[in-house]
């Protein structure tokens, strides 16, 4: 509940698309933790969407001037 609290926060007072990219980054650090932790598998498909995820960030990121 505070974490949505303080997301909610930030698209208030900061720019929304950072805040975006950075909330999203939580997807990516979660996948090797998920592998690492619970044993759970890293193949092609949760390579692809990470690398779907970071791309959107990028994208999101350079949009932004």
């Amino acid at each position: 509940m505070l974490a949505y609290g303080l997301v909610i926060r930030a698209q208030a007072h900061g720019d929304l698309a950072t805040v975006a990219a950075l909330r999203e980054t939580g997807i990516l650090v979660a996948a090797p933790i998920a592998t690492l932790l619970f044993r759970e598998r890293f193949g092609r498909l949760r390579l692809t969407a990470d690398a779907a995820v970071l791309a959107g960030i990028v994208v999101l990121e350079l949009a932004h001037p």
